[in-house]
C-alpha cells in the first residue's frame, strides 16, 4: 500500500514537472513576440478624422475654401487712379450689400454710383459646424473696387439655414478656427474686412455670439482690417430677433453695426410697410444710447413686398414694381402717418388670378425722411439691401441729403472746440 502511494505522488510530481516545463518553453516563445507587439503600440497608425460639414445653402457655384493662397497678381491698368483712403466720401458712409455673382442691375448701380459708395459687402460665404468657409469669390470685383476707392468687406451669413453656425458658436476650439480661416481668408484675398451676418439665433446664444465678435474684431485689428455686424433691429435690449445680440457688449468691438431696420411688415406677415418711419426713430434711439453713433449705420430697403390675399410676400425690385405699376394702371397711395406716428410708406393694390394683391415700397420722401433720422441723431450711415434692387431716384435722393450735409463741416470743426 505504501509503495502503490509513492507510485502514484511521483506519477503526479513528474507531470507538474512536465506541464511546468510545457509552460516555460511556450513563454519563451511569446516572449520573442513581445517587442513587435509594443512596438506597434509605441508608434499607432495616425487616424484621420474627417468631419462631415452641416448642410449649407448652396449658392451657384459653390467652392470649397480649406486652403488660403495669395492670389495671382492681377495687373492694373496704367491709368488707374491712384488710390486713396478717405472715408465716408460724402458726409455719411455708403454701404451696400451685393449678390453673390457681380452681374446685371447690381453692376449698372455699382457703376453708375461707385463715386459716393464706401463699402461693399458682395453675399459670398456661408459657414457650418466646423468653422470651414464655402462659397464664392472674385478677385476682378476687389481689384475693381479698390482702384475706385471703395472698400470691399465681404459678408459671411447664415440665411438659409441659422442653425449651420451653432456648432462653432459654442466650440471655443471650432471657434478659434474659425476665426483664423477668416483671418487668413481676408489677408490672401486683400479684402478690408469682413462682415458677419449671423442671424436668427436663439438668446442662448447671446455670451457665444459676443466672444465671436469680441475673439474675431482682436485677431482682424491688428492688420488693420474692419470687422462690420449685421444684427436685428430692436428697440429695446431683448426686442425682437436680437436677443442673442449684445449691442453693449459688441458695440465695443465692431467699426460698423448694420442695423437691419427693414422686413417690420415681412414675408410671412400681414400686409403693411416695409419700414415705417417711426419703428426706425424708436431703434435709432436705443442704438445711440448703448453704442458709439460714429459706428451705427441703419439699414435702407431697395426692395418692395408684393402680397397674395393669402399666403407669403414675395420680394419685388423696383424694374418689376414699375412693370406692374404700368401694366395694371395701378393707383399709389402714400401712408404719411399711423396710429403709430409716421411712415411714409407707398402701396397700390392690382388684381391677380389669386385675387386681389398688396404691394409696399419705399417713397423717394420716405428715403428722405429716414436720412434726415441719420442727420439728426448723427448716425456713421446707412446700409442699402441690396444694389441692383432700386429705384434710380433713390440715388438722387441720397446724393442731394448727403452732398449738402451740414453735418460734415460741423464734424471737422468739433475736434477743435472746447471739450471735444
Amino acid at each position: 500500500m505504501i509503495v502503490f502511494r509513492r507510485f502514484i505522488l511521483g506519477a503526479i510530481y513528474l507531470t507538474a514537472l512536465f506541464v511546468a516545463g510545457a509552460l516555460v518553453v511556450q513563454s519563451l516563445q511569446h516572449a520573442r513576440e513581445w517587442p513587435s507587439v509594443f512596438n506597434d503600440r509605441a508608434t499607432p497608425t495616425p487616424v484621420v478624422i474627417v468631419a462631415t460639414p452641416t448642410s449649407v445653402p448652396t449658392p451657384v457655384a459653390m467652392i470649397t475654401l480649406p486652403t488660403v493662397t495669395q492670389p495671382t497678381p492681377l495687373p492694373a491698368p496704367e491709368d488707374a487712379p491712384e488710390q486713396v483712403s478717405y472715408h465716408p466720401k460724402s458726409g455719411r458712409y455708403v454701404v451696400a450689400w451685393l449678390p453673390p455673382v457681380f452681374d446685371g442691375g447690381a453692376r449698372a448701380s455699382f457703376e453708375a454710383n461707385k463715386d459716393i459708395i464706401d463699402d461693399i459687402s458682395p453675399f459670398w460665404y456661408v459657414t457650418d459646424g466646423s468653422g470651414q468657409l464655402y462659397g464664392n469669390r472674385d478677385d476682378n470685383l476687389v481689384r475693381i473696387a479698390h482702384e475706385n476707392n471703395i472698400r470691399i468687406i465681404p459678408t459671411i451669413h447664415n440665411v438659409g439655414e441659422p442653425g449651420a453656425v451653432v456648432g462653432l458658436l459654442t466650440n471655443p476650439q471650432r471657434r478659434a478656427r474659425h476665426i483664423q480661416i477668416i483671418v487668413d481668408e481676408v489677408l490672401a484675398r486683400n479684402y478690408d474686412g469682413i462682415d458677419i451676418d449671423y442671424e436668427s439665433l436663439d438668446p442662448s446664444m447671446r455670451e457665444p455670439y459676443s466672444a465671436l465678435i469680441r475673439e474675431l474684431a482682436a485677431a482682424l485689428h491688428p492688420h488693420n482690417k474692419l470687422l462690420t455686424v449685421a444684427v436685428h433691429a430692436k428697440a429695446s435690449d431683448w426686442g425682437g430677433l436680437g436677443g442673442f445680440q449684445d449691442w453693449v457688449e459688441i458695440g465695443k468691438h465692431v467699426d460698423q453695426m448694420r442695423i437691419m431696420t427693414y422686413d417690420y411688415h415681412w414675408r410671412g406677415s400681414t400686409p403693411g410697410p416695409v419700414a415705417p418711419l417711426y419703428w426706425i426713430e424708436s431703434v435709432a434711439e436705443y442704438a445711440v444710447s448703448v453704442v458709439d453713433p460714429g459706428k451705427v449705420l441703419i439699414g435702407v430697403h431697395f426692395y418692395g413686398y408684393d402680397w397674395p390675399p393669402n399666403g407669403n410676400a414675395t420680394a419685388r425690385p423696383w424694374s418689376v414694381i414699375e412693370d406692374m405699376i404700368a401694366e395694371q394702371g395701378a393707383t399709389l397711395n402714400r401712408m404719411e402717418r399711423d396710429a403709430n406716428g409716421p411712415v411714409d410708406e407707398s402701396y397700390f393694390f392690382y388684381n391677380s388670378a389669386q385675387g386681389r394683391r398688396t404691394v409696399w415700397f419705399m417713397t423717394d420722401s420716405g428715403l428722405e425722411s429716414k436720412l434726415d433720422t441719420v442727420h439728426t441723431m448723427d448716425l456713421a450711415g446707412i446700409a442699402i439691401w441690396q444694389l441692383g434692387y432700386e429705384k434710380p431716384e433713390y440715388w438722387d435722393v441720397i446724393r442731394e441729403s448727403l452732398a449738402e450735409n451740414p453735418w460734415l463741416i460741423q464734424r471737422a470743426i468739433n475736434p477743435l472746440l472746447p471739450e471735444h
